[in-house]
């Protein structure tokens, strides 16, 4: 028999500027929904300026699921939608379990109020919402918050779910008592699968030769994802033959950072820097890079990692990146490396890794896809829902 899911987040796919969990999530509901699930969401249209007004606040379908977007109160505010709480006991009616995304959403407490009326078992995905990076960020406002608002309802919840051993050694320091659900993030494997001939178009219509190897940087450019290390490395490189391919929206300024300093050094005409790309578009991309370089101070997973190594490209990672433990349990050889944060660590590497120039390939593109495609996680969750379902109490 199917399980009635129902997935409560803020933001939802298409909104993609909103970053990996957007990703996340939807690709997980659309697993599920393929494994004959019966999956509902529940969302804004935040991040959606052209969403169809006749759309919103009823059923809709998005890639196969439904989805119900719901008007957000405050475009420019902080996001909440006082018609989908007013609409939320209906909508939670026949639910069997509610999955949600809204640590710090204000949106959280009062969804998690109605579940628990209802007796509905929630089990909350953290996501790195309480890893120490973001508990240190405004920590005056959040610090109180947590204490007041956030943690009496994670102690109530049936689980949590974390995606890495990292975050889940994070969140033990916490004291909650709700117990932990190991997840990882799903890759689609229809669109990021190792295909060489997309990612010599991909250099074709860029203009970057066969023969280069090409360093990548993908997603979003925040201070958390560390890229002020990256000129230091780089600069100890500039002998030696690379470009560097910078796709993303720039956060907080850190992007415009990178690129002045490694203009200042004279390397800016090695680099080809691009805007945020639509999913559909990764698979090329990654396909045409050589090495994934994630510098982060902190990666509650890294999703960047294992769509790279879909697509049979290499990783250099920071020892911050959630997903780094998986690779160095048993990912085949050859996948990159997972170095602490020292630029001469990195350039070293780098500097033996370019003498070789070798692609992580086939070898690295099947493990990521048995360890993380969207069908085998839909399995996995669908395993957690069982367990929480056929819980004590429940």
């Amino acid at each position: 028999m199917a399980i009635r899911i129902t997935h409560a987040t803020p933001v939802y796919a298409p909104a993609w500027q909103f970053g990996g969990p957007v990703l996340s999530i939807s690709r997980l509901c659309k697993g599920l929904q393929e494994a004959n699930q019966e999956v509902k969401v529940l969302t804004t249209n935040a991040g959606l300026d052209e969403f169809p007004l006749e759309q919103l606040n009823k059923p809709t379908q998005y890639d196969g699921v439904e989805v119900n977007y719901f008007q957000v109160d405050n475009p420019e505010g902080a996001i909440y939608s006082s018609k989908l709480i007013k609409h939320l006991p209906h909508l939670l009616a026949n639910t069997d379990i509610l999955h949600l995304s809204t640590i710090w959403q204000p949106l959280g407490i009062p969804i998690q109020k109605i579940a628990h009326q209802l007796k509905i078992p929630v089990l909350q995905s953290l996501r790195g919402a309480l890893g120490p990076y973001s508990r240190r960020k405004k920590w005056w406002k959040k610090i109180p918050y947590y204490w007041l608002r956030e943690r009496p309802w994670l102690q109530k919840a049936a689980g949590l779910h974390v995606t890495t051993q990292q975050e889940r050694q994070e969140i033990e320091q916490l004291g909650l008592k709700a117990p932990c659900y190991l997840l990882p993030n799903p890759i689609e494997l229809g669109e990021l699968q190792l295909d060489t001939k997309s990612g010599h178009e991909w250099r074709h219509q860029h203009h970057i030769s066969l023969d280069i190897p090409v360093f990548l940087i993908c997603g979003r450019q925040h201070h958390k994802k560390g890229l002020d290390l990256i000129p230091n490395v780089l600069q100890r490189l500039g002998q030696l033959q690379w470009h560097l391919v910078i796709v993303g929206n720039d956060d907080d300024g850190s992007g415009e950072k990178l690129i002045k300093k490694l203009n200042q050094q004279g390397l800016g005409h090695r680099i080809t820097r691009l805007p945020s790309q639509p999913a559909s578009t990764l698979g090329a991309l990654y396909n045409a890079a050589d090495l994934l370089l994630l510098p982060s101070r902190h990666e509650n997973f890294g999703n960047v990692v294992v769509e790279a190594m879909a697509c049979g490209c290499g990783v250099l990672i920071s020892d911050q990146t959630g997903v780094g433990g998986d690779l160095l349990h048993d990912a085949p050889s050859g996948f990159g490396a997972v170095l602490a944060r020292e630029p001469q660590l990195w350039a070293e590497w780098l500097r033996g890794w370019l003498q070789h120039h070798q692609r992580a390939g086939s070898q690295s593109a099947g493990w990521a896809a048995g360890h993380f495609g969207s069908h085998a996680v839909a399995k996995q969750a669908l395993r957690i829902y069982q367990e929480i379902l056929e819980g004590p109490g429940l």
